[in-house]
């Protein structure tokens, strides 16, 4: 019991102990408003310095490496240019250069990572938990002449970029043609402004507040917006300005959209610079510029241009920036499905009420240019994934597919795999999954509860590292309602794999993240902890220390059952001041319980009489009772034991343990007359036999009828007591020795008393 109470102690005292892995791999990914990079593992001696769009490193071991694949080959943070390692005479530092004059953030997990967020504008609140470092605002020489952090003008690294997407004809976009109705504006060769231009489309009718199509097919979703706020019909804009074109007539000239960003940042004319905007805006959206395409259209969308304003939100939504997309986009509700669909698109589904996705959304859909048909489709189809409509997901993740073309998506992935139903086919999508659980972002969360699901299913689809990485979500922080219920798939795998204090831990963090599952969260960790109590002796200890250390998150004073269970376990043990504590918050509605325990936990530890100190002030209970009854047995206080089984049956409690405990009391009528008013379902054979030998030795002439009902499934030894009752009757259970040569030729007898006789309980 010692060493038990030991180990438990070292749990509750040291629930979380790092693993001390050298490790220096930099995981990188963007976060929407932030890029993040997480160095996992780092030893304790770093420092960090910013300066001039620098970020410094400094390890004091020249030993480490890095290994900066996320940064360099996969470019995962798009805020970090260039990622080297530079060494002094006594240091080795990573200096990372930045893209921007960005604000830094740094942090330090409790498993000791760096994390590293990169903002555009001011960093987000730290949540109280975490560690928040200070950087200095001095970097090394050596690092400020690693490198320019600008390596070249930013308009020629566009210009370049603009001419490999035209040599490799890159998928999504326009043809400008000019209206020749309309020329008062100059503008580059071949390229009319949207505001004097016509958009080549596909020969069929635009989704329009005026003329839709499709838009019967079902009522518009319910939006929280005043009605004075939607923009009327004659304003709506039309979805022709972002349709994906056909033919040859769909190829841009690349050449002619960097003359006209040239143009328009030379031009003085404000007249043309608005039109040369608009136009280039649109432009940039069907080639995927969705950064470049919001900074031209946000000005004019601010001086009233409604095709600017939903341009601009459409190019905020495709970058992740959804918050005042969705605040844009929500005026145009009435303006046909189109708008519906962009709407769901850029609907929080934590806050929002659910649109309805149905094929209508999806015909939509297909009319945009891939740039924007891609993430869109994504994001619809995540969100059809979680409302458990896979019919219509498979719909948008088609759409998604096809838009990409061979490029592969971290949503992709996930959809491939929530979707995949054959063996063949899990097995094939989980194995492109472990790139997107490695990797910090916001679909990590998703790929790894997927991964958790199959981990249940086989362990050996599993990757190696992936519990490790399921328990490293604890320290994430995200809000999503999505991730938090990811999250329940990632803590019953550690369960179930043995990790149950980490699986816990990764509940309390949904629930403080998202406080809409906190109750959902809360009552699978109390399941958790419930079955862990029912395992092995280190998983019974585990879950202990798991409850006290998340008490705030998992204790209800309203529902004591973990909590009693808890204190159960302990009182086995012995440990009556961690019983104390595990139920002193509970209400009076538990009190019965909680004394029945607190009285248990004084006997085991040896205190009988401070036992019976509990139980002559607790509430009554069959549990309390029998406390009461083995603490004056073991205080060899028969007389006593008798007086509280007595008292406790006038009280109308009965407990199967009554009977046995009036009979090591040598109570016979007393044994008989508990045995008699136990219920029925918890009367047992080895109970009967002694009730048998005990009306044997009060002298009664048959088998008692509570016997005889108890003992119908076994007629053997139901056969034995009534031939005994007639054969020996009166016999005295002190004299039994003298029924040896007469039980010695009768096998039956002999097979039932040796059963009867046998000792149980705490006999002295």
């Amino acid at each position: 019991m010692m060493r038990t109470l030991a180990a438990l102690l070292i749990l509750l005292l040291f629930p979380a102990a790092a693993q001390a892995e050298q490790v220096l791999p930099v995981r990188a990914g963007e976060h929407g408003e932030y890029s993040r990079l997480v160095i996992p593992n780092a030893p304790d001696d770093w420092r960090i310095a910013t300066s001039n769009r620098k970020v410094e490193i400094t390890f004091s071991d020249k030993d480490y490496s890095f290994e900066l694949s996320d940064l360099i080959d996969k470019r995962k943070a798009h805020r970090v240019l260039s990622a080297r390692t530079v060494d002094t005479d006594d240091a080795r530092s990573l200096v990372l250069s930045l893209t921007c004059d960005c604000p830094v953030r740094t942090s330090k997990s409790a498993q000791n990572s760096i994390v590293i967020d990169i903002f555009n504008e001011a960093p987000q609140a730290l949540l109280p938990e975490e560690d928040t470092i200070t950087p200095s605002s001095t970097i090394s020489d050596a690092a400020r002449q690693s490198g320019s952090a600008t390596p070249e003008n930013m308009r020629a690294a566009r210009d370049r970029m603009i001419a490999l997407l035209a040599e490799a004809r890159h998928q999504g976009v326009v043809q400008l043609k000019a209206d020749e109705k309309h020329a008062s504006a100059p503008s580059p060769a071949g390229v009319t402004p949207v505001s004097q231009a016509s958009l080549h489309v596909p020969d069929q009718k635009v989704d329009h507040a005026q003329n839709d199509p499709i838009a019967a097919q079902a009522p518009l979703a319910e939006h929280t917006i005043a009605a004075a706020d939607i923009v009327p019909a004659a304003e709506c804009v039309d979805p022709a300005l972002f349709a994906e074109t056909e033919g040859d007539a769909g190829q841009i000239n690349y050449a002619v959209i960097s003359n006209l960003r040239q143009r328009l940042e030379m031009t003085d004319d404000d007249d043309v610079r608005r039109d040369l905007a608009s136009t280039l805006a649109i432009a940039y959206i069907h080639i995927g510029f969705f950064e470049e395409a919001s900074a031209i259209a946000a000005p004019r969308a601010k001086e009233g241009d409604g095709n600017m304003a939903v341009a601009a939100a459409l190019a905020e939504l495709a970058s992740g920036e959804t918050a005042h997309a969705r605040k844009t986009l929500s005026k145009y509700q009435q303006c046909g499905t189109f708008f519906e669909m962009v709407n769901a698109a850029a609907s929080d589904a934590d806050r929002d009420s659910p649109t309805t996705l149905m094929e209508k959304h999806v015909i939509a859909l297909k009319s945009l240019t891939a740039s924007l048909r891609a993430p869109f489709a994504e994001k619809l189809a995540l969100d059809a994934l979680d409302s458990g409509d896979k019919s219509i997901a498979t719909s948008f993740y088609e759409v998604a597919l096809q838009a990409r073309g061979d490029e592969q998506t971290a949503a992709l992935a996930i959809l491939e795999r929530a979707l995949a139903t054959e063996p063949k086919q899990v097995e094939q999508a989980a194995k492109k999954l472990t790139d997107v659980a490695k990797t910090p972002g916001p679909m990590q969360a998703k790929a790894l509860a997927l991964l958790a699901e199959d981990y249940q299913e086989r362990a050996d689809l599993a990757y190696e590292g992936l519990l490790d990485d399921i328990a490293g979500q604890t320290v994430k922080r995200g809000g999503s309602l999505s991730d938090a219920r990811a999250a329940f798939s990632g803590a019953k795998a550690l369960a179930s794999a043995g990790r149950l204090h980490e699986g816990v831990a990764i509940l309390n963090t949904a629930s403080k993240s998202a406080p809409a599952v906190r109750a959902a969260s809360q009552t699978l960790a109390q399941s958790m902890i419930m079955n862990g109590l029912l395992e092995d002796e280190k998983t019974r200890l585990s879950a202990i220390a798991a409850f006290f250390q998340f008490n705030d998150f998992i204790s209800d004073a309203d529902s004591g059952d973990v909590n009693i269970a808890v204190a159960r376990e302990l009182a086995l043990l012995g440990a009556s001041s961690l019983v104390d504590s595990a139920v002193e918050n509970l209400s009076d509605d538990w009190s019965a319980q909680s004394d029945a325990v607190k009285a248990l936990a004084r006997l085991n530890s040896g205190d009988a009489d401070g036992a019976l100190a509990i139980t002559s002030q607790g509430a009554q209970s069959p549990e309390l009772a029998a406390v009461a009854i083995r603490a004056h047995e073991r205080l060899g206080a028969r007389t006593a034991t008798s007086a509280t089984i007595r008292s406790a049956m006038r009280d109308g409690i009965s407990d199967k343990t009554f009977s046995s405990a009036a009979w090591r009391a040598a109570d016979w009528s007393l044994a008989i007359e508990a045995f008699e008013k136990t219920a029925a379902d918890q009367r047992d054979a080895s109970a009967a036999s002694r009730v048998a030998l005990a009306a044997l030795n009060t002298g009664a002439k048959s088998l008692p009828a509570a016997i005889r009902d108890v003992l119908t499934k076994d007629p053997e030894a139901l056969a034995a007591l009534a031939h005994m009752f007639v054969s020996a009757p009166g016999v005295n259970i002190r004299a039994i020795d003298l029924l040896a040569d007469y039980s010695r030729g009768v096998s039956k007898e002999t097979i039932f008393m040796q059963k009867g006789l046998a000792p149980e309980g705490d006999v002295r």
